[in-house]
């Protein structure tokens, strides 16, 4: 099969077979993993989440803005834009003498709800953006603009 000269059958140098092997490898390679792009974003929908915090201190209730962007601080995932929020009071409880639970109002908290667009893969377990999972009752850490919250998703809907 390869004679003297390094050649297969007489004609074709085996370095160069395999270069061009490589190379046919390669690009087969990129085809798939163009392909597999553009059925991940077949799947994605738009999406409207909504994350809601109990006791949020005025200062940073007053810094949200609405077309900010909301990011993940844990994960780095911008997970849309701020559509709107409300500002109402603040919610916080605290136990008395007697051991019951009983609602307070703080002075210089609001409560906040945020609702934010963005796009993502949604499920029957919530919406995934950028390969992070985010379901109702997920608790995370979020920057909407210059105000980072701690906040609660309680909502997640498809955009139609």
């Amino acid at each position: 099969m390869v004679d003297k000269n390094g050649k297969l059958f007489g004609k074709v140098n085996l370095i160069d077979l395999i270069i061009v092997l490589v190379l046919l490898a390669l690009v087969a390679f990129v085809a798939m993993k163009v392909v597999d792009k553009g059925s991940e974003n077949a799947n994605l929908s738009q999406v409207k989440i909504s994350f809601y915090g109990e006791e949020i201190p005025d200062y940073v209730a007053n810094a949200l803005e609405k077309g900010t962007s909301v990011l993940d601080s844990k994960e780095n995932v911008v997970m849309g834009t701020v559509e709107d929020f409300e500002i109402g009071a603040p919610i916080g409880y605290e136990t008395d003498t007697n051991g019951e639970v009983e609602t307070v109002v703080r002075q210089g908290y609001n409560s906040v709800t945020i609702n934010a667009i963005g796009t993502g893969e949604l499920s029957e377990h919530g919406v995934t953006i950028d390969g992070v999972l985010y379901g109702v009752g997920h608790t995370l850490t979020i920057y909407a603009g210059k105000a980072k919250l701690y906040l609660k998703v309680s909502g997640i809907e498809a955009i139609s």
